[in-house]
């Protein structure tokens, strides 16, 4: 049987050494990095109110998620986010206010390191028409009073108590649902991939309900083709519902 002889023995020895040290000097580098992180990272809240009269409000937030609360009549917009981020590498945010309308955009920077996330919380006055996009974030409104226009690619969607002139809602992988307080003139809701639920007060509706894959139900409402207010709820593969509020 062949046996190794003293220069291989002492090469496989120094291979040895070379890997325990590598490993070593990972290992310790591991730990600086990961210390680093944890002294590093921070969460930054920040808020601010936005008084005076506005025609609308655009909110341009990347990944962030989003929560857009009703305010009440001749209420101010309140704008609350919280960043998440490590090693300084804070979101970017920029806001302005052009032609009545407050336009906020907020983009975390590329990053090798660490962490970087924000959510935000607005709270818009009645009859102020609001518009959200993300590209992951998901996006939650609660007793808006107003027109809503809502956008993102991959985040879930969900409204309640929603009462205004029209509502579009559109998702392409996550899932969309909406609650209404009130029959809006035009409510439109879609997703490529994700299950799109209505549910709206008793009454007639012109209703275009399909999905191409998933299934498709209607209960407790009337279709009729001259109603005065229309759904319109599109799915390529997940189920699309719209049904009476209970």
């Amino acid at each position: 049987m062949p046996r190794l002889g003293p220069l291989a023995s002492r090469s496989l020895s120094a291979w040895g050494r070379l890997v325990a040290a590598s490993a070593f000097v990972l290992a310790g580098l591991g730990v600086v990095v990961g210390a680093w992180w944890a002294t590093s990272s921070e969460d930054r809240v920040t808020s601010y109110v936005v008084s005076g009269s506005l025609n609308g409000v655009l909110l341009d937030l990347g990944d962030a998620d989003a929560d857009i609360m009703g305010g009440g009549e001749g209420r101010p917009v309140r704008v609350q986010y919280t960043d998440s981020f490590a090693f300084g590498h804070a979101p970017i945010v920029r806001r302005d206010v052009g032609g009545g309308v407050l336009s906020i955009r907020a983009r975390c920077p590329k990053i090798v390191l660490g962490i970087c996330s924000s959510r935000y919380r607005v709270t818009v006055p009645d009859n102020v028409p609001v518009t959200v996009r993300t590209n992951a974030g998901d996006v939650h409104f609660n007793d808006v009073r107003g027109s809503a226009r809502i956008d993102t690619r991959d985040g879930d969607i969900s409204v309640a108590g929603f009462c205004g002139f029209s509502l579009l809602a559109q998702s392409q992988t996550g899932d969309v649902q909406a609650t209404a307080a009130c029959a809006a003139e035009r409510m439109v809701l879609r997703s490529r991939t994700g299950d799109v639920r209505a549910l709206v007060p008793r009454g007639r509706y012109r209703i275009d309900a399909s999905s191409d894959r998933g299934t498709r139900r209607l209960s407790g409402i009337t279709s009729v083709d001259d109603a005065p207010f229309q759904i319109q709820a599109l799915s390529s593969t997940g189920d699309v519902v719209v049904e009476a509020v209970p």
